[in-house]
């Protein structure tokens, strides 16, 4: 079935757009309910986004523990789902794993905003791992063969370790999972069929738990490994990228500069030759933000001091001249008098 919008044969091409917009946001209106509801779950277990210039490390606990407010999620889910049938066991010891692991994920969704990553990572890893460590224990007349699939859950704590703490915690924690697997079918009370298997084919029990264990292990390791290397790159190359770019603006404000350099001092030098054909008017057409302005400053003022000093020598000049001439004028008027 096609998805694309229909309109009736009459409908203008403005109402069209109008109308298919309507429709494209009635279509992703449950996505973008899932999205709103999504960010606000990360405002409260997610920590804080760094900011574009923060270290790769942050940057890189950021991812993690963002993933890691996801895998939350999951595990909140899987405590709700199976404590209806912990209430019709009407196991107490179930009960109150559940308020434990209830306990301990909102305290690693505390950790996890205050960017206590690995601490909230560990505690989820626990909570994984707590569950079939309840069910295996509490299992009545001992660990039967029904109870053999539990040991495949025991991946979980891998990809919640390999996804929320640095990469090597996966093989701590495939380590105590093979441990913990090795410890209930060699020393735990067994029952039934398995009780027989064991005693004649342990190995073949054992074996591929363990096997899958490291297999998961070095698969996880080696894909988080090979993710966080190709982030890494692409955060070195993001980091050549940018200093090309400032490398480039400043090498282009450095040219700007020089050209400015360029135009003010023939400014400086056209001032030089008006003032020397005689021109004291001449002024240097610089602004404040130029870098010489303190010299055509210093320039304009001893042109605005010399032309001052010019018209005061005219003055005295003609003050003078008009002394001579009054001193010429007395010495007539006294020889008139005399003859």
């Amino acid at each position: 079935m096609s998805n694309l919008p229909t309109f009736p044969t009459n409908t203008p091409p403005g109402d069209r757009q109008s109308l298919y917009l309507t429709q494209e946001r009635q279509r992703n209106k449950p996505f973008q309910g899932l999205a709103r509801l999504l960010q606000f779950w990360y405002r409260i277990a997610s920590p804080p986004e760094p900011g574009d210039s923060a270290p790769f490390e942050e940057r890189e606990r950021f991812r993690r523990g963002r993933i890691g407010s996801q895998i939350i999620i999951l595990l909140y889910a899987i405590l709700f789902v199976s404590f209806p049938d912990a209430l019709a066991r009407s196991s107490p010891a179930l009960i109150i794993i559940f308020a434990i692991d209830l306990s301990m994920l909102t305290l690693a969704v505390v950790l996890n905003r205050k960017r206590q990553v690995n601490a909230a990572g560990i505690i989820a890893a626990l909570c994984f791992i707590a569950s079939p460590t309840v069910d295996l224990l509490s299992t009545p007349g001992g660990v039967n063969t029904s109870v053999l699939p539990i040991f495949g859950l025991l991946v979980l704590p891998l990809m919640c370790a390999v996804s929320f703490l640095p990469p090597w915690w996966v093989f701590i924690v495939a380590a105590g999972n093979c441990f913990f697997t090795l410890y209930i079918l060699q020393f735990m009370p067994t029952s039934g069929e398995l009780h027989e298997v064991l005693r004649v084919g342990f190995t073949g029990v054992v074996t591929p738990i363990v096997d899958s264990q490291i297999v998961v292990a070095i698969v996880a390791f080696l894909w988080i490994r090979g993710t966080t290397q190709a982030l890494l790159r692409a955060d070195r190359a993001e980091e050549i990228a940018k200093l090309e770019r400032d490398l480039a603006l400043q090498a282009e404000a450095t040219a700007e500069q020089k050209q400015q350099l360029d135009i003010s001092i023939q400014r400086i030098l056209e001032t030089h030759v008006r003032v020397a054909n005689g021109d004291l008017n001449a002024r240097v057409p610089l602004t404040k933000d130029n870098t010489l302005w303190q010299i055509s400053g210093s320039l304009n003022n001893l042109l605005a001091r010399l032309q001052r000093l010019r018209q005061d020598a005219s003055q005295v000049q003609q003050m003078q001249f008009a002394l001579h001439q009054a001193h010429q004028e007395i010495v007539r008027l006294k020889r008139l008098t005399s003859a």
